[in-house]
């Protein structure tokens, strides 16, 4: 039996299966797609949610419970939390999400910025099975930034010594000149808020933290303050302005603008060039301590010979009070107590300015070795109470100043032309440290001691005064600046190299940076001296009959003998002193390296070595060691070697040190070593 073929139900059976086959191929395609779409979506929907929840902590400023959405405990929120403080800022929510792979990406966080929308990133990884937080939006804050402009969607600004453009959204209106508070996030401009402005009426006293105004008091100032110059010449535009630096804030400056963010000042502008009328003197106790105790009075007693007058230029207060009879001052905790002869005392909380019209103001409680009686004051005094003391500031005109500088720093018998070459020396160092801000925390350019220029330890003489006169306005220039003018009264025989006795004014750094002008150089006609090893100096400093220009004088050359006992007791008493005047150049030895720490009551014990570690190359000592059976220390820098080992007696009971110059004559109790040009002759007893 022959069977028919169907071919027609063979065909439908060989669509079918092919049918099938590419119905299960589209499956096995789709179906991974769709797990990996859920998967994705389940994923997204998961760090959404952290994201979500991460940010609900953070503007409901609950630092507690966004910590715990965080992969790292150290990550720090302190500027995303203060971003979502502010009144201007508000979340969104979440928007679009990222993965990076299976167990990391990031989300889009949607906020608002004074209505205009923006978005950030906010990167989560997994961990475990929770996702959590790994990086934030980098958010900063530009504090008392100076806008350049607006220009293409970029908003222009100074920041310090920093030039920055940021990305903006939005136009913020802001013109050349103002100065701002810029939050950032990534490099976006998000919210800006015009700063307070304050035309100071005149700046009497800086620190790292204060500004106080003549007439504005004391006002908090933001460390590391940002400073701007503006030159007026150039009609304000844009290549005009320039970063400048605290060193700017010239005290006795007006009219400097300040910019304020919730009270504090937090930048400053300087327009145009400063030409300084007067010069602050902070005036000390004693010229002989040079301590910063030295500066701080416990009480004040001021006379004339005509009136004086007392005023305090915030309060509005003014007082007059008669010729001839003494007004005294002390500190009543942070105020001034003034009690007038037979008057009812007077209190107040402000800096106080006396004058005297014309006439001088006698200080009787100030010793000045170069005056007959009281000495008296040319211009204005005023008096702050400060840590239960008064600080004292002469204000006069520069030449008035000079008046009693140049009796004080040069002996009269020199004659006209040297007192003339004085004057234009002691103005020179004068004008170059109104501009250094070095006593600006006493509210002064110098002080009255060695320390600047001594000033007023003579009265005024009328050869010394034409010498002034007959050179006014002079000073010395280097190429296109004021000169560094510093002199002493007498060499060994050779000068020494700025840079290997002060250290940089700015940073604080020793050896500082040369100065091309003041380099070592032989004081003895046509003699070269090698001043480079021990031996070079020891005889050098012995022989006294170098045909020097100053052979002549007094302290050419000098010695003092003392013993160990001594000198361990001028250190044992000095050396915490000056470590708190200079730290950084007072270190204690801590096994083979040394460190500015504290200094200990008698930290040297008893004394064993005394090493010259290193001299600058006109044989100054720059860095002394000594070793004692309590410590050992280096010192560092000319003045703390001189202040440390003073050549006064210290043991009680014993003879006063003497001090035997090279005209023969002695000086007792001598307040400090006169010279860092010395070498130690050691003499040691059977006992080492």
């Amino acid at each position: 039996m022959v069977r028919k073929k169907r071919p027609g139900r063979a065909r439908r059976k060989r669509k079918k299966t092919k049918g099938s086959s590419k119905l299960i191929l589209i499956l096995l395609l789709i179906l991974p797609a769709v797990l990996v779409f859920q998967g994705y979506r389940w994923i997204s929907g998961e760090m959404a949610d952290k994201a979500h929840l991460f940010m609900e902590r953070v503007t409901a400023s609950d630092r507690a419970g966004a910590a715990r959405f965080l992969a790292e405990e150290n990550l720090d929120l302190s500027e995303l939390f203060s971003l979502f403080e502010e009144p201007e800022v508000e979340y969104v929510g979440i928007g679009t999400v990222w993965l990076s792979g299976l167990s990391g990406g990031w989300a889009e966080i949607k906020f608002s910025s004074a209505g205009s929308m923006l978005t950030a990133p906010l990167y989560l990884t997994r961990s475990g099975r929770e996702w959590r937080v790994f990086k934030i939006p980098e958010v900063k804050t530009i504090t008392g930034a100076f806008v350049r402009g607006e220009q293409d969607g970029l908003l222009k600004l100074y920041w310090g010594k920093e030039e920055k453009n940021l990305r903006a959204e939005r136009s913020f209106g802001l013109v050349f000149g103002q100065a701002v508070n810029v939050r950032q996030v990534e490099d976006v401009a998000v919210l800006v808020k015009q700063l307070d402005e304050l035309a100071l009426s005149r700046l009497v006293r800086r620190s790292s933290t204060e500004i106080e105004g003549e007439r504005e008091g004391v006002l908090p100032a933001r460390k590391a303050l940002p400073v701007y110059r503006v030159n007026m010449e150039q009609n304000l535009a844009e290549k005009s302005v320039g970063p400048g630096s605290p060193g700017d804030l010239n005290i006795g400056r007006e009219n400097l603008i300040f910019y304020l963010y919730k009270g504090e000042i937090v930048a400053a502008k300087v327009e145009g060039p400063y030409n300084p009328r007067t010069i602050r003197v902070v005036l000390r106790q004693n010229l002989a301590n040079l301590n910063q105790d030295g500066l701080q009075h416990s009480r004040l007693s001021l006379s004339g010979k005509t009136a004086l007058y007392l005023e305090d230029k915030i309060g509005g207060v003014r007082h007059h009070f008669e010729a001839g009879l003494p007004v005294l001052i002390e500190p009543d905790g942070e105020k001034i107590r003034v009690i007038p002869a037979g008057g009812r005392p007077l209190v107040f909380s402000n800096r106080i300015w006396f004058s005297a019209g014309e006439g001088r103001i006698s200080i009787s409680n100030l010793q000045r070795s170069g005056w007959v009686g009281t000495p008296a004051y040319r211009g204005s005094l005023d008096i702050i109470a400060q840590g239960g003391r008064l600080l004292l500031v002469n204000e006069l005109t520069l030449e008035q100043y000079l008046y009693t500088v140049v009796p004080s720093e040069m002996p009269l018998s020199f004659g006209r032309e040297p007192l003339k070459a004085q004057a234009v020396a002691a103005r020179t160092y004068a004008f170059k440290n109104i501009f250094s801000g070095r006593y600006s925390g006493y509210g002064a350019h110098v002080d009255d001691s060695v320390l600047s220029q001594v000033y007023n330890n003579n009265p005024e003489y009328p050869a010394s005064n034409a010498a002034v006169d007959d050179t006014a306005g002079l000073v010395l220039f280097y190429n296109d600046t004021v000169a560094d003018a510093r002199f002493f009264s007498t060499s060994a025989g050779h000068t020494a190299a700025y840079h290997e006795v002060w250290s940089e004014p700015a940073t604080g750094r020793f050896p500082s940076e040369p100065v091309t002008y003041l380099q070592a150089a032989s004081q003895i006609p046509g003699e070269e001296i090698a001043l480079k090893t021990e031996a070079q100096v020891q005889s050098f400093l012995e022989r006294s009959d170098w045909p020097a220009y100053d052979a002549e004088a007094p302290f050419f050359r000098w010695q003092v003998e003392m013993s160990a006992a001594e000198l361990a007791a001028s250190v044992n008493y000095n050396l915490g002193s000056r470590f708190r005047e200079q730290p950084d150049f007072i270190l204690t030895r801590d096994g083979d390296r040394f460190h500015s720490v504290e200094i200990s009551h008698n930290p040297l014990g008893e004394l064993l070595e005394i090493r010259v570690i290193q001299r600058g190359t006109g044989g100054n000592v720059m860095v002394l060691e000594l070793e004692g059976t309590n410590g050992s220390y280096r010192i560092l820098k000319e003045y703390n070697i001189r202040f440390t080992l003073r050549p006064m007696q210290y043991l009680e009971g014993a003879p006063a040190v003497a001090l035997e110059r090279n005209d023969g004559s002695l000086l007792h109790n001598h307040s400090i070593l006169p010279s860092a040009f010395i070498f130690f002759d050691l003499h040691r007893d059977e006992d080492g």
